[in-house]
């Protein structure tokens, strides 16, 4: 039986990216992925068009992510980070232009021109696609790969299995499986990046289904956590970038006790609305048309039906029911049933323990010649890029790491 130098599991970005590293060194891999294709979950992502990185700075990439160890990551972003993520696909003939002044897609528009790039210098005789591993074991100085037909070893495995997030394109949490069986010590992945569910929005305030809110803060009440993006009610609940970036700790704040939410459902502060609204009460305007000034005129109809105000001059308003506007409008309170589960949540929480990694190799600091890269790591960010990102920089990083081990049986050491 030939013993491979690496033998990668899971062909995503993170194990692709690990790929090229060693088909450009001449490392003898092998890359077995479980489905029939490669990377069905990248083709997928960014409603098929790849959000593959951002332009934040390294600091501020970090700075952006929901981690207790952020520092995990600093060494393998500063060696490739979002400026070598553009470059090396510019090298593979894949330009990534950016939107917003954030995030970078393919030119294409397309995810399969981001996997076009990760495969084109790859052998595809070293790609066995069709192999679901069973199970690893370790023997003396190899690792034994078991999959339903066939058997295989190596002296280093390289595990890209991904997250438990849409276990349909085959990332259904294997990696943690194979930690268990070598007691290497994980987090069990939970929902992060997702939609919300609120009983009270569909009961009370189904009437604000398809509303944006373009900029707002989100408070967790009875916590000191707060976030800032865009919100969107939807039919089911809320959703947009701030409830997406929340979610996580929504979801952990559901597993103890009752989770209500506030914010505010106009850029105004308090404050300064409070000052519009004097302002508006000397000209004798009419409360529908202030409300309509600062807000849809779906949601100042909102207003007035929830405080019961007649529409008329503002300074025919009591104060009390003013005081209850302004409420509403800068701290509307919406209680929350249920986050979206793993299975259907855009990114996990959880993975790989990185107290069990060595950050300058992602390797298992109890078993030599076992490493964990991307999704598979308890390694996570936002929408917009981050994920895609970690995995290509974890996936660089390690793949490194072990050629320059190959070659000199020495650690790879970076300038």
């Amino acid at each position: 039986m030939m013993i491979y130098d690496v033998i990668v599991i899971g062909g995503g970005p993170a194990g692709l990216m690990a790929c090229n590293i060693f088909e450009q060194n001449k490392v003898n891999y092998l890359l077995l992925e479980k489905n029939e294709k490669l990377a069905k979950k990248l083709l997928i992502s960014g409603g098929k068009r790849c959000n593959v990185t951002n332009n934040l700075s390294v600091d501020d990439f970090i700075a952006s992510l929901n981690l207790k160890l952020k520092k995990f990551l600093y060494t393998t972003l500063k060696a490739f980070g979002p400026k070598e993520i553009i470059s090396f696909f510019q090298e593979h003939g894949l330009n990534l232009v950016l939107e917003d002044n954030f995030r970078y897609f393919p030119e294409t528009q397309k995810s399969s021109s981001v996997l076009e790039a990760l495969t084109q210098d790859l052998n595809l005789n070293r790609i066995k696609t069709n192999h679901s591993v069973k199970r690893i074991d370790k023997e003396d100085d190899y690792f034994t790969i078991h999959t339903a037909h066939e058997i295989f070893q190596a002296k280093h495995v390289v595990i890209a299995t991904g997250s438990n997030s849409y276990p349909t394109t085959g990332s259904n949490g294997d990696g943690l499986e194979f930690a268990r069986h070598l007691n290497i010590d994980y987090i069990p992945f939970t929902p992060a990046e997702t939609h919300i569910f609120s009983n009270e929005i569909v009961e009370k305030h189904k009437d604000l289904q398809g509303i944006s809110i373009a900029q707002t803060k989100v408070k967790i009440n009875g916590t000191n956590l707060t976030y800032n993006g865009g919100l969107l009610f939807t039919h089911f609940g809320l959703s947009g970038p701030v409830i997406l970036h929340a979610s996580e700790d929504i979801y952990k704040a559901l597993l103890t006790d009752k989770v209500s939410i506030s914010f505010s459902l106009i850029e105004q502060s308090r404050e300064v609305l409070i000052h519009m609204l004097n302002q508006a009460k000397d000209q004798k305007v009419f409360i529908i048309k202030f409300l309509e000034s600062i807000t849809t005129k779906k949601l100042a109809q909102k207003m007035l039906d929830l405080t019961g105000i007649d529409n008329k001059h503002i300074n025919e308003i009591s104060k009390k029911d003013i005081n209850t506007m302004i409420e509403y409008l800068t701290n509307f309170t919406v209680s929350i049933d249920r986050v979206q589960t793993r299975d259907f949540a855009f990114v996990n929480a959880g993975g790989i323990s990185t107290k069990e990694l060595d950050p300058k190799s992602m390797g298992v600091k109890h078993v030599e010649g076992m490493y964990f890269i991307g999704e598979t790591v308890d390694l996570h960010g936002p929408i917009g890029g981050f994920n895609v990102t970690i995995a290509l920089s974890t996936g660089h990083m390690c793949a490194n790491y072990i050629t320059n081990y190959l070659h000199k049986g020495e650690p790879y050491e970076r300038n």
